[in-house]
């Protein structure tokens, strides 16, 4: 059998178990799959206190000046691919990248307390260690948004609590976007230690999802599927809401579920 948890991304809920609104529809979606699940295999890794934490420890004016230069490098590289020839948004007003990449900047910037402050990474990553240690089943990881981010560069960190997870799927990673950020904590290059490594990208979102194997290695899996076909922010939202979003992670994990063999 096994396990899953949810990882969240950016944004802020008090409730620890903010994966419970999560576990209902993808339950449901996991039954029409023929997957018989409870709800006490489902669980969570909450770290909404520890990012964007530093935020509230009066930074000095080098660390502002240090995230300023990270939120205008995002800046610019979002307006540059946002506008490539080819690329999905090419053709909107100029408006509407304008505000693209504003959506962008203001909902994924504190990704730079991850990625750049030693003991916010070192956190955050112990969150995740410390459900996968208490696990006593296969896990299957979703990592949503941020949460993939900080899966990938976690169970790099430590390939043997990676040993421990059956199936990890990244849901609407940003991770093109911040491969500059990921390659200081993890190796691009290098597939994480687990039984199975899946991307699913809901297209259209925001977050670029579609463009992950761009800029990882080791994927056994890509998918891309319709969440939404014109809001790409509320396309990165949808992901446990969208009935497609839910039939494709209930079928990613039907997939090694039950037998880690097949991971």
């Amino acid at each position: 059998m096994g396990c899953i948890l949810f990882v969240h991304g950016m944004g802020y809920d008090p409730r620890e178990d903010y994966w419970r609104d999560w576990a209902g529809p993808l339950r449901e979606a996991l039954h029409r799959e023929g997957v018989q699940v409870e709800d006490g295999i489902f669980g969570g890794i909450y770290y909404y206190d520890l990012v964007p934490g530093p935020a509230a420890l009066g930074c000095s004016a080098e660390f502002l000046r240090a995230r300023e230069h990270f939120l205008d490098d995002l800046r610019e590289f979002a307006f540059q691919n946002l506008t490539a020839r080819g690329e999905k948004f090419s053709w909107q007003p100029r408006g509407l990248v304008k505000n693209l990449i504003n959506y962008l900047v203001d909902n994924f910037g504190d990704i730079f307390f991850y990625l750049y402050i030693d003991f916010v990474f070192q956190a955050v990553n112990w969150r995740l260690y410390e459900k996968l240690l208490a696990a006593g089943e296969p896990v299957h990881l979703l990592g949503y948004s941020l949460g993939s981010l900080v899966g990938y560069c976690a169970l790099q960190a430590s390939p043997p609590l990676a040993g421990r997870v059956a199936h990890f799927v990244m849901l609407g990673s940003p991770l093109f976007w911040f491969a500059r950020g990921v390659a200081r904590r993890a190796d691009l290059n290098v597939r994480p230690a687990v039984g199975r490594f899946t991307n699913a990208a809901g297209i259209v979102d925001i977050a670029w999802p579609h463009l992950v194997p761009r800029v990882v290695q080791g994927l056994d899996e890509n998918v891309e599927f319709i969440v939404d076909r014109f809001n790409p922010i509320r396309g990165h939202h949808a992901y446990f809401r969208h009935p497609e979003s839910l039939r494709v992670i209930a079928q990613l994990i039907a997939k090694t579920w039950g037998d880690p063999q097949k991971a």
